[in-house]
């Protein structure tokens, strides 16, 4: 997960129906929020990298689908702390047991690199196009899905 591209989701009526929450219920809406939001993009990136044309077997790029994930953490201390939310592969064991560490090879499929004899590969950036094509649409849609989960918890 090392490319990043930063949201900042700033909508006036979702700032106004967050601060009539206490501050637990509002960070456990933001998350919940994110969560919805990011779903449907997590699926297509993980199609995306399913069905990329690579040459040889898709072993890799399978494993890099089944290791794609999101991660969504508080940044700072306190509830009302903004969120950081990365998507992307994760190595090691998290990557999960479908992955069995094949996924390692993502950042050379992503980034490209060099051959000892000079031959340069270029990258596909595949994970990278993806999220700068689609950041104006998730942030919408980040702030649209919290903003559903704020009014479900407050008709409670």
């Amino acid at each position: 997960m090392s490319s990043m591209v930063r949201i900042k989701v700033d909508d006036a009526r979702l700032r106004k129906v967050l601060a009539g929450l206490s501050p637990q219920m509002n960070e456990k809406v933001r998350k919940q929020g994110a969560r919805r939001a990011l779903t449907p993009y997590l699926k297509t990136l993980r199609g995306l990298w399913r069905s990329a044309s690579f040459s040889g077997k898709p072993t890799h790029r399978t494993a890099i689908a089944r290791a794609t994930r999101f991660d969504i953490r508080r940044k700072g201390s306190g509830a009302l702390a903004p969120l950081q939310i990365r998507m992307g592969v994760q190595y090691g064991k998290k990557g999960g047991t479908l992955a069995k560490g094949r996924q390692r090879v993502w950042h050379l499929l992503e980034n490209g690199f060099k051959h000892r004899s000079g031959t340069v590969v270029a990258g596909r950036r595949i994970s990278t196009r993806f999220a700068t094509t689609n950041i104006q649409k998730l942030g919408e849609s980040i702030a649209a899905e919290t903003l559903a989960a704020a009014k479900s918890v407050l008709r409670l």
